[in-house]
């Protein structure tokens, strides 16, 4: 299978195999009462195109998406209702925080970072997640980053001048 054919520059192509794989985490979220319909899994798809081109990011395959819905579909703020919501949304924050943190954290552990927090400190406050917990981390992580570069320029300037 070609990969390109998942995701098409546009987002439009959306193949049934990628609703499959969507689909097929409802085998363990419905132990939890939580089930996506294949509309829904459609419009999560679609939506994760979506975040993935706001955020100027190429992404071939939707590991990430069945990673993110496994790892809060056991979460006791999530509910039937707002389900589909919730995972579009998280999935959103996912994309916005690999940008904050320029990469420096890898998907497994952004994962689990967002689940920790939203099953703790937030409370399943998907704006508490993004707006306090997940914000504060990313400023930490330019903080030490930009730290880490002066740190760097100085030892350069002093070896170049001879301080």
């Amino acid at each position: 299978m070609n990969l390109i054919d998942i995701y098409h520059s546009t987002g439009v192509l959306i193949k049934p195999l990628t609703i499959v794989e969507v689909l097929s985490t409802n085998k363990e979220s419905q132990k939890y009462g939580l089930a996506l319909t294949a509309a829904e899994a459609h419009e999560l798809i679609e939506s994760r195109n979506q975040a993935v081109r706001n955020h100027g990011r190429v992404e071939l395959g939707i590991e990430v998406v069945k990673q993110i819905i496994s790892a809060f579909y056991s979460s006791s703020y999530i509910n039937r209702e707002d389900y589909a919501l919730t995972i579009n949304e998280l999935v959103e924050i996912f994309y916005y925080m690999k940008n904050e943190t320029e990469e420096s954290i890898g998907d497994d552990e952004l994962i689990s970072i967002m689940q920790e927090f939203y099953n703790t400190s937030c409370r399943g406050s998907l704006e508490l997640l993004r707006d306090r917990e997940l914000a504060i981390l990313a400023d930490s992580i330019r903080r030490a980053r930009q730290e880490a570069d002066y740190s760097l320029e100085r030892k350069h300037d002093n070896e170049k001048y001879g301080y």
